[in-house]
């Protein structure tokens, strides 16, 4: 019996391949079983009255009847990448595949208990049909989210984004498992925008020891210059396999919104995985 639990978001595209090659390298190092979740809209919940009558209600019934069908299409595709891809990393023990159709917040209880959601790019940057979904994952539940791009998914290299904060301290907990003895770890900070109470927190010092206590020594970088942190910390996280973050973010209105930093991250076609944490 494995210790933990990741989770997948699958929607039955080609979108699925980073994510579920990234959840089988992961889940040895966590010691994790995987789990895969297809997460299907309520296609009613996206129909406009078309009009009074028989005639409207029958247009709403065959556009939810069609959205239906292509769902069990985009489905069984999903159920069979994810098998391929347990059968692969010889992950059968534990694993199971599931199809939620329900609202992106009510969905989002599949990730209790779970140590890490994967999910695509896209997503992460608040597009596609499981934005709402990983959004509500992240900032609801507290579900740690993993987002595969480039490099090593078992890190050799690792940059952690640090302010201080209980969003950072979070996401460096949440990759605690991946600080190896041969990873090299780098801390990224930043005085720009922070008063002085927040510059003191932001101070480096308690990850470092933190780290070091892991058998971790860690370099400690300042990042500067003067475009946007976000950009900036991108630039400075270089070629590392892995950029470690808290997410921040603004209150809600009609959707949540994410702080500049926090979007940058999350919207970078290039650059390392991202490890984020609310």
């Amino acid at each position: 019996m494995y210790r933990e639990r990741i989770l997948v978001a699958l929607q039955g595209s080609e979108a699925d391949a980073g994510p579920l090659d990234a959840a089988r390298d992961l889940a040895p190092l966590f010691d994790a079983d995987v789990r895969g979740l297809f997460v299907e809209p309520d296609p009613a919940a996206y129909m406009l009255w078309t009009g009074p009558g028989a005639a409207g209600a029958s247009v709403v019934s065959s556009a939810v009847d069609a959205v239906r069908e292509e769902a069990d299409k985009a489905c069984e595709a999903a159920k069979s990448r994810f098998e391929d891809a347990i059968r692969t990393g010889d992950l059968a023990e534990g694993a199971s595949f599931k199809r939620i159709c329900d609202s992106p917040s009510d969905a989002a209880e599949q990730a209790r208990l779970v140590r890490l959601l994967v999910t695509c790019p896209d997503a992460a940057a608040g597009k596609g049909p499981l934005a709402d979904f990983t959004t509500a994952c992240l900032v609801d539940e507290g579900c740690p989210v993993f987002v595969p791009r480039s490099g090593a998914i078992a890190p050799k290299s690792i940059a952690v984004a640090w302010d201080g904060s209980k969003e950072a301290a979070r996401a460096a907990f949440a990759a605690q498992t991946l600080f190896g003895p041969d990873v090299s770890v780098k801390i990224l900070h930043s005085a720009k925008n922070l008063d002085y109470h927040d510059r003191a927190a932001a101070a480096p010092n308690r990850l470092t020891h933190w780290l070091k206590a892991r058998g971790i020594d860690a370099q400690s970088v300042e990042v500067s210059g003067s475009g946007r942190v976000g950009e900036a910390l991108l630039e400075a996280a270089g070629e590392v396999d892995l950029l470690v973050a808290g997410a921040y973010g603004h209150s809600r209105i009609a959707q949540f919104m994410f702080g500049g930093v926090t979007r940058t991250l999350l919207t970078a076609r290039d650059g390392p995985s991202l490890l984020i944490a609310h």
